[in-house]
């Protein structure tokens, strides 16, 4: 039996099977180089600023981009992916993700602090980089810093060693 409306069911199966790439309007923060000032207590007393090399490549496995904190220590990420899921510890709205593997723990940064605990025993390995609404302002920057020795897949993954706050104006 020929398709009545062929034109429609094409239309339909995009919608239900949706994109399988970033739009061209979708753009995330963590994809610009730019520098981003701590917004949270944890971020002012661990990191410091971070500034982001850039990755336009959102959601590309394999996709580099380097992280510098305020201290000067530079670390190399790999993307391994992204995902729309709760980010946030504190709602449990869903976020575009983005996660990154770590190329190795920055070790000690700002007063002593670092990442997840001692870099030799519990070495920091992923980051993940969402954006969280702020209310009347531009969205923040959020950073979740995991322990675990594979990727998160959420919020409550093994591993959270912490989360951290950055404003993006």
């Amino acid at each position: 039996m020929p398709l009545r409306y062929p034109l429609a069911f094409t239309i339909a199966a995009c919608v239900v099977c949706g994109p399988v790439a970033q739009s061209a309007m979708e753009h995330h923060l963590w994809q610009d180089k730019r520098k981003f000032d701590p917004y949270s207590r944890t971020a002012e007393s661990i990191t410091g600023a971070i500034r982001l090399s850039g990755n336009p490549d959102f959601a590309t496995p394999g996709s580099k981009m380097a992280i510098t904190f305020g201290n000067g220590k530079n670390v190399g990420l790999t993307s391994v992916g992204a995902s729309w899921r709760q980010w946030e510890e504190t709602s449990d709205k869903k976020a575009t993700a983005e996660v990154f593997k770590l190329s190795r723990d920055p070790g000690a940064l700002r007063n002593g602090n670092t990442l997840c605990g001692d870099p030799k025993s519990d070495p920091a390995q992923y980051v993940v980089f969402f954006e969280r609404p702020s209310s009347g302002a531009p969205p923040l920057l959020g950073m979740a810093v995991f322990g675990s020795k594979d990727a998160p897949h959420d919020i409550n993954s093994p591993n959270l060693c912490s989360t951290f706050n950055y404003s993006s104006d």
